[in-house]
């Protein structure tokens, strides 16, 4: 399972540990965590490359080589049945070259920006031809070809016949991730915000329309969860947009505080450019929280647990959070829609289950069962 980045991807995490309980899970982290001996990550095994120091054309093509020749090496140790990329860029490209060299079969899980194109933000696989390199190679090589949400399966069915594509989300902990006695302050509507402090994310046009909700209600607070390197120019604008009082940066938090403060909010507001799948937004959901957000990744598919916006439209965005905050029925309506959706999709063992028969239908051809996973 080539791709594999145990810095922040406890989604990621959760979701291996479901299949390591019934596969041999072994991953190749290409970049990171840093190099090292293999360690067992909950179920299944890391074996680190370590190569984040290796960047353009060269270091790209010794990523590329030494994550094949890990698979290689593995595969003699103990076969493989499938091998699975985490990520259609490079770790694609490990995983369809080597699933050629083993006549082994292929699965790749988009999970990113690999379609995406964004200049001005500097994002997306597609910016450059050694990535639209990699994903047209990884697309046309892979046996079977995962993302999870209808907006990514919709942009993959231009490249990727229905045969081979499949929508397969990240699971979540419903007990974790469950409705509870919230905790924010009485009378107060909080709008939460869960994820990095980065360009994709578009926090810019999430103060701004933060700064029109909050004109007319002064008890409006907007919490921000995540670090990044654009902290301190957000809060320059919150300063400058009048709003700084009522915007609070949390930075990096312990997951296991998340829940709490998704119990506590009014709203989650996703504002993000682009998203796979969004997981703030299952999590969000699974704790019965109505979600507010531009139309990427999963919003559309929760249903009427979700109110969606155009990306980068601030002022539509504002218009939606206020409706939102305001109407204490529609938040009842909205988060019992979201909780319902997260049980009925993204419970984590189903997703398990789901990525266990995507392995077990790939094996079924040459010998009718899933022993190894990669």
């Amino acid at each position: 399972m080539p791709g594999y980045d145990a810095r922040g991807l406890p989604a990621v995490t959760d979701l291996l540990s479901a299949i390591g309980r019934e596969h041999d899970v072994r991953v190749v982290a290409l970049r990171h965590p840093p190099p090292g001996p293999a360690f067992d990550g909950g179920g299944f095994t890391v074996h680190r490359l370590g190569a984040s120091a290796d960047k353009g054309v060269s270091g790209r093509t010794r990523v590329l080589a030494a994550g094949v020749r890990a698979v290689l090496r593995l595969h003699a140790q103990r076969p493989f049945d499938v091998l699975h990329a985490l990520w259609a860029d490079e770790a694609g490209v490990v995983a369809v070259l080597a699933g050629r060299l083993l006549r082994r079969r292929v699965m790749v899980s988009v999970m990113g920006g690999e379609l995406v194109s964004m200049p001005d933000i500097g994002y997306g696989s597609a910016l450059g031809r050694g990535g639209r390199w990699s994903v047209r190679l990884v697309l046309r090589g892979a046996h079977l070809v995962t993302c999870g949400s209808s907006i990514l399966h919709d942009a993959l069915a231009e490249r990727v016949p229905a045969s081979r594509l499949r929508t397969v989300p990240l699971g979540v902990d419903l007990d974790l991730f469950s409705p509870g006695p919230a905790a924010g302050t009485p009378g107060q509507r909080t709008v939460l915000s869960v994820g990095s402090l980065e360009p994709v994310k578009d926090h810019v046009t999430l103060l701004r329309a933060f700064a029109v909700v909050s004109r007319d209600r002064r008890d409006a607070q907007l919490r921000l969860v995540g670090h990044g390197a654009l902290r301190s120019s957000l809060e320059r604008l919150a300063e400058r947009l009048g709003i700084a009082g009522s915007v609070e940066f949390l930075g990096r938090l312990p997951r296991d505080r998340l829940p709490d403060l998704y119990r506590s909010a009014t709203i989650l507001c996703v504002s993000s450019r682009h998203e796979a799948q969004s997981m703030a937004a299952v999590e969000a959901a699974a704790c019965g929280l109505p979600i507010v957000g531009t139309r990427v990744g999963c919003l559309p598919d929760l249903g009427d647990g979700a109110r969606t916006v155009p990306v980068g439209d601030h002022r539509s965005l504002a218009a939606a959070m206020s409706s939102a905050l305001d109407d204490p029925e529609a938040q009842h309506q909205m988060g019992g829609a979201a909780r319902a959706a997260a049980i009925a999709s993204y419970e984590i063992d189903a997703a398990g289950t789901l990525w266990s028969a995507c392995y077990t239908g790939s094996c079924s051809d040459r010998r009718g069962g899933a022993r190894g996973v990669s």
